[in-house]
């Protein structure tokens, strides 16, 4: 049977990717099946992300190794007539092209839209840029952090009656983008094998991240009203908040979304009668007195380990959860179960371990992701078996510079 890192086998993606978005998208992509082509340059085309490893040794950065999993590498110059000429012929045999890179730039290298489907009218061209192809802004130069406060979520992610925006280390706008583009791409190949046709796709990073926040630009649109930031309050749960536990920086997270809930809760606080008290007795009451409600919370979870707290109140039906940290993930039963880590013994970084996907097929026998290349390790094989150039027309674009 199939393995899940084989169902996009026999499809081939030449990838102009840098950073986080484009990068992860190409991998998701390669992990299941795709063959992935990145192409760099060592004269001023490499991934930003090469240049935050080791030593400045550019296949040793842990950020690169992990975005760029299980693709080929070659490096082409782009800028050199003879390498937009390997490029095209790549391209005309080839499903589709992801690119992450500021719009136009390919089109002023003159392997844009247009001259791409010269070689293959079918082709599929999917792009992330940070604010679109086209608009007032779409030259903007952009990154997770700066999208985040473009979309509006630097502004909510906060607590009230902050003197500045807080935001989230968290770059949503990459993990978005890098999710949606594999998901459009598959539709796209889909389209592609019924009807033969290609297509031209614009994802915009700050528009899908900007979609998540549908309600508040809906409460702006139609009362005029600007939402302002609730911090670890809702509209619908009482107790809703984070809370201290016993330890070094560890806390638990509580929602309480019914009358029954709280019950419930106050049982396991051992507290029965605060079920009845009247400044909780019911949701809108506990909202009313909600800097009360987390001074008994915040007493109570104080005494415990955040683990006790979360396990004692699921086992009574309260949502509750451990705000965990790296290593807490690292060794969480729940994901060690569903293997969850790819591990690697032997990496230009030592050993390390990486999520491997939240998908898991039934039945079907799971793969090793293959280690990210060195940079340009497939350039004479790509040239070699996928565009038929022998070891002679190999050697005289080395030393013209049009391979590195």
């Amino acid at each position: 049977m199939a393995s899940p890192n084989r169902i996009l086998e026999g499809v081939r993606i030449i990838a102009f990717t840098t950073g986080y978005a484009g990068p992860y998208a190409a991998r998701l992509l390669a992990q299941y099946g795709a063959e992935v082509i990145k192409v760099e340059s060592s004269p001023g085309g490499l991934d930003t992300f090469r240049h935050y490893g080791q030593d400045n040794d550019v296949d040793a950065a842990p950020r690169f190794i992990e975005c760029n999993l299980a693709i080929r590498s070659i490096t082409v110059n782009i800028k050199h007539d003879a390498g937009k000429r390997i490029i095209k012929e790549l391209a005309a045999k080839s499903n589709a092209v992801l690119v992450n890179f500021r719009p136009q730039v390919l089109g002023r290298l003159g392997l844009g839209d247009d001259e791409l489907r010269k070689v293959n009218p079918n082709i599929i061209i999917l792009k992330l840029p940070g604010l679109g192809e086209t608009g007032p802004k779409n030259w903007y130069g952009t990154w997770g952090f700066n999208l985040n406060a473009f979309s509006g979520m630097t502004y909510l992610w906060n607590h009230p009656g902050q003197d500045r925006p807080i935001g989230s280390q968290g770059v949503y706008p990459d993990h978005l983008g890098f999710i949606s583009a594999p998901t459009i791409m598959m539709a796209a190949l889909l389209r592609q094998r019924l009807t033969g046709k290609g297509a031209s796709i614009d994802v915009s990073q700050g528009e899908v991240t900007a979609y998540t926040l549908g309600v508040s630009y809906l409460e702006s649109s139609i009362n005029g009203v600007d939402p302002e930031p609730q911090g670890n309050r809702s509209p619908t749960a009482a107790p809703h908040g984070c809370y201290r536990c016993q330890g070094e920086e560890r806390w638990c997270v509580v929602s309480v979304t019914s009358d029954d809930q709280w019950r419930r809760l106050c049982r396991v606080m051992g507290n029965e009668k605060l079920a009845d008290d009247g400044r909780f007795a019911s949701c809108l009451a506990r909202r009313r007195n909600e800097e009360a409600l987390d001074a008994l919370m915040a007493e109570w979870m104080a005494a415990r380990t955040a683990e006790d707290a979360a396990h004692d109140l699921q086992a009574a039906g309260v949502a509750a959860g451990v705000v965990q940290n790296g290593a807490d993930l690292v060794k969480d039963p729940q994901l060690r179960h569903r293997d969850y880590f790819q591990k690697y013994d032997d990496s230009p970084i030592g050993p390390f371990e990486v999520p491997r996907g939240g998908l898991v097929f039934e039945d079907m026998p799971d793969e090793d992701i293959p280690l990210t290349p060195a940079l340009g390790e497939h350039t004479e094989q790509v040239m070699r078996e996928v565009l038929g150039y022998d070891d002679a027309a190999i050697r005289e674009w080395k030393e013209a510079g049009v391979l590195d």
